[in-house]
């Protein structure tokens, strides 16, 4: 948020891509503008972790973790307390390349665009290249943005082999002790 003329205007939020967080109130608001209820909410510095009802059936819970340092979120399917893969897809975790910021009452969190999916010591799969393109072709994000997403993108990559290709590892070496948010 941002003053002018005296008046408390709200950035402009790029329809569909953005997830508010209530930083007080156990909910939030979808990125299709939809409420939903928050179980639990965490947040310590460079890490905000939310846990929701799941999206689909074959698992309880959906968890978001949300490392604005390294702009990604990852997404973990959670069935009665264990994390399990995704039941149709297959993955272990799902990455987003994000932007995070917050006001009084919200952490905002937009997707922009690139997505990792993570096979837990297996591989990784980049998807959604062509939408990221799209948006920038149609300067729906300006370049320094488009700059920013290919830098964390790869910067993420690149530590995710350094982790042998596992999240946990990840984790432990890169995704505690970041302060940011």
């Amino acid at each position: 948020m941002h003053r002018e003329g005296g008046m408390m205007l709200r950035m402009a939020l790029r329809a569909g891509r953005v997830q508010q967080i209530h930083k007080r109130e156990e909910r939030g608001i979808d990125r299709s503008n939809e409420p939903f209820r928050i179980d639990k909410l965490i947040r310590r510095p460079g890490l905000v972790v939310i846990q929701r009802p799941a999206f689909e059936a074959g698992y309880t819970h959906h968890m978001r973790e949300i490392y604005p340092y390294w702009g990604i979120g990852v997404s973990t399917c959670i069935n009665q307390g264990t994390p399990v893969k995704h039941p149709r897809l297959r993955f272990d975790h799902y990455v987003d390349l994000v932007k995070v910021w917050e006001d009084q009452e919200y952490i905002y969190v937009e997707d922009m665009y690139v997505d990792v999916l993570l096979y837990e010591r297996s591989y990784y799969h980049v998807i959604d290249l062509e939408e990221f393109g799209e948006a920038m072709f149609n300067r729906q994000i300006s370049p320094g943005e488009a700059r920013r997403v290919l830098e964390n993108t790869q910067k993420f990559v690149d530590a995710m082999k350094r982790s042998r290709l596992s999240y946990a590892i990840w984790k432990q070496k890169y995704g505690r002790h970041r302060r940011t948010l």
